[in-house]
């Protein structure tokens, strides 16, 4: 199971790749706020588990686990963006980030309540 800050990594890494492109430890730090050191620590865990393919000095992708990952919190991160926009009046810039938030930190079981209850108003 990903640990919240993985998820968080994946989730960037999905994004910025716009679904399997490559990307740059440097601009996956910038866009998460942490440190250089701190994404060279993580990528290796995600290398380790198989979840991204990094050459050193080379753009970092995700392998087919990594995507298949990254679209269990993209998915809930939409419809709650969705929700949020259209239920609750939230700006869209917000409403993305929330939604980014509460699917990289929610438990799995509370996220997919509140995705599903968020999907009955529809």
């Amino acid at each position: 199971m990903l640990t919240k800050s993985q998820k968080k990594y994946l989730f960037a890494i999905y994004m910025l790749g716009q679904e399997g492109g490559a990307v740059k430890s440097t601009t996956v730090s910038d866009v998460l706020g942490v440190s250089k050191a701190s994404t060279v620590k993580m990528t290796q865990k995600l290398i380790e588990e198989q979840y991204i393919i990094k050459e050193p000095y080379r753009e970092i992708r995700l392998t087919s686990k990594g995507v298949r990952e990254a679209n269990k919190l993209f998915t809930p991160s939409v419809i709650l963006r969705n929700f949020l926009r259209t239920a609750v009046d939230v700006p869209d810039d917000k409403a993305r980030e929330a939604g980014m938030v509460m699917a990289t930190e929610l438990d799995e079981d509370i996220l997919e309540k509140l995705v599903q209850y968020c999907l009955s108003l529809a």
